[in-house]
């Protein structure tokens, strides 16, 4: 799967529970590339860095329900 570019359903969870999902196209296998989304989108939310360590990301190819990537701030 690493080096696909897939349309990607991305969900932030905090502790847990769904706080935002938006689409991107992208590599699920890529952690690293996750990671800045995740970071991204919390840097937008105006979310302090203390705090990121009670977000993560998961992702699943947009419409289907098959986890395919997760990754913690």
């Amino acid at each position: 799967m690493a080096g696909r570019t897939l349309t990607l359903d991305l969900e932030v969870l905090r502790k847990g529970h769904p706080e935002d999902t938006f689409q991107a196209p992208g590599d699920p296998g890529n952690a690293d590339w996750l990671q800045r989304r995740l970071r991204e989108w919390l840097r937008g939310h105006k979310w302090q860095e203390s705090r990121w360590g009670e977000f993560e990301l998961t992702a699943r190819e947009a419409g289907k329900w098959t986890l395919l990537g997760k990754v913690r701030a």
